[in-house]
């Protein structure tokens, strides 16, 4: 079962972008915002799903596989933002379609975490 570590780093590349865009250095317009959103919707249903797991609730691969599919698509249109944070948004869909294949070592090299990257993903999102 994936455990609350596994929702924890993208947090420095999420950071570096909002930092960007907050200077000016990428204009933020609808690409933007449609890819902060694919983005925050697969942070926060993660984080339901997760959080669900922890209170033990059983696994269903149903959701794993909608999760995978929500990251996914959410690499897409991050790629012209940020190709290092498109990579592991990829990396992290992959994690929901095999969690069992990936050890916590190979979870943190890949740096697929997320709880502050739902948070600061949220605050450019309401423009804070």
């Amino acid at each position: 079962m994936p455990d609350t570590t596994v929702v924890l780093t993208i947090f420095d590349k999420v950071l570096n972008v909002l930092g960007l865009i907050r200077e000016g250095k990428i204009k933020r317009d609808d690409k933007i915002d449609n890819s902060l959103h694919a983005l925050y919707t697969a942070l926060s249903e993660t984080k339901v799903y997760v959080t669900s797991l922890n209170l033990g609730k059983k696994r269903n691969r149903n959701t794993e596989y909608n999760l995978a599919r929500l990251w996914h698509d959410a690499s897409v249109p991050l790629r012209k933002i940020d190709r290092e944070l498109a990579d592991i948004c990829f990396l992290k869909g992959s994690y929901w379609l095999e969690p069992e294949a990936w050890t916590e070592a190979r979870v943190q090299e890949n740096q697929i975490a997320l709880e502050n990257v739902f948070i600061k993903t949220r605050e450019l999102l309401v423009g804070k």
